[in-house]
């Protein structure tokens, strides 16, 4: 589960620094690197050099606190969002201050590994990496739409379940199973009703018995001349003729005749 979460917020982070408030920034950034010089860049480098070694150093940045940043928001998520950026920040930091030592040493035709100081460009890279994750907060709170309310039917859920994302119902008798990503809960409720406790989350029923979200759905299979979709949880869930249609129809199983 913690690998499926570290997916999902690495998927997350990767959609934030494509969005245009991050471009905006990253350019930016670039633009007045290469124009300022700073860190005696502009007194060893020229004009074309600095345009490759920043856009080394900050293409390297994003990458790396891509990862760091989906990281922290798997494995710290229940702490305080700045908390996450001063930790994040320290990690890239340290990851990023070797490899820019790198750069400048293979780039600059003055300075020398020698002639760095990995102490220093730690420094001067920490205050080039703080501002930016704390920019990147800020102008991302007036572009992010906010989010749709959680499902009702998450309320009926232990509390420590009640932020989960559901994948899958399936009911049987009075019953109904609720699948999450964090974990699965049994209730006594009606499929039926457990569906209307859904909304607004986008699902579609595969079977009687079966409902599953949209967004879980990953794929379908074939098991003994059966047909199944297949959740990111790696579930199978069964497929009926009487709602074969319906997912031929979004495109989410292959027709009959190629079935």
């Amino acid at each position: 589960m913690i690998w499926s979460e570290f997916r999902r917020h690495l998927a997350e982070t990767c959609t934030s620094v494509t969005s245009r408030v991050a471009i905006s920034l990253c350019l930016t950034g670039l633009l007045v690197a290469v124009v300022a010089g700073p860190f005696g860049t502009y007194q060893t480098m020229g004009t074309a050099l600095r345009l490759v070694y920043w856009g080394a150093v900050i293409a390297s940045g994003v990458g790396i606190g891509a990862v760091v940043n989906a990281m922290f928001m798997t494995v710290c998520k229940a702490r305080h969002p700045l908390w996450i950026d001063l930790k994040a920040s320290i990690l890239i930091t340290t990851l990023l201050a070797p490899l820019i030592c790198v750069l400048r040493a293979s780039l600059d035709p003055v300075l020398t590994q020698d002639d760095l100081t990995l102490g220093a460009v730690w420094l001067h890279t920490a205050a080039f990496v703080a501002p930016i994750f704390f920019l990147r907060r800020q102008l991302g709170r007036a572009e992010t739409a906010p989010e749709p309310p959680l499902p009702r039917l998450l309320r009926r859920l232990p509390e420590p379940m009640q932020q989960a994302r559901v994948l899958r119902l399936s009911g049987r008798d009075h019953t109904v199973e609720i699948v999450t990503d964090q974990g699965n809960e049994t209730l006594r409720l009606r499929l039926g009703d457990a569906i209307e406790e859904m909304e607004p989350v986008e699902g579609i029923c595969t079977h009687r018995s079966h409902w599953v979200a949209r967004a879980a759905i990953t794929g379908h299979a074939y098991e003994g001349g059966k047909l199944y979709l297949t959740l990111c949880n790696d579930d199978r869930v069964p497929v009926s003729r009487t709602y074969r249609p319906r997912l031929e129809a979004l495109g989410l199983v292959p027709g009959s005749e190629t079935g």
